[in-house]
């Protein structure tokens, strides 16, 4: 597997990681959106399959570089969401570590060594 394709997944492995971080701090700060609600961690469990199975295609030699643009607009909206209902906090700038890191496996695919 090339070196690229092995960067783009632990920047996306990182990206999950700094999700869970963010709604762990979230949950420190608003006890509604911690993982003590179900609802919170069941979508946390979906986004940890998703970041998973991007991973797997990754792994498998597809083209993942629609979906980290479609996931990459869902987060970002989400960011601009949570920004506008609970302010510029310590959570958020995990969220942005995470789209930070999605951004860099999109580019980490696209090189000429992640092709080949």
């Amino acid at each position: 597997m090339p070196t690229d394709i092995k960067k783009a997944a632990i920047a996306l492995i990182i990206s999950c990681i700094s999700t869970l971080l963010a709604v762990y701090f979230d949950g420190l700060d608003f006890e509604e959106i911690s993982f003590h609600d179900p609802l919170i961690l069941g979508f946390n469990i979906i986004w940890t399959l998703i970041i998973a199975w991007i991973i797997w295609d990754l792994s498998r030699g597809k083209n993942i570089k629609p979906t980290l643009i479609l996931v990459g607009i869902i987060m970002l909206a989400s960011l601009a969401w949570a920004i506008a209902e609970f302010g510029f906090g310590f959570a958020q700038f995990f969220y942005v570590l995470e789209l930070l890191m999605f951004v860099a496996a999109y580019f980490f695919v696209s090189t000429k060594e992640s092709k080949s």
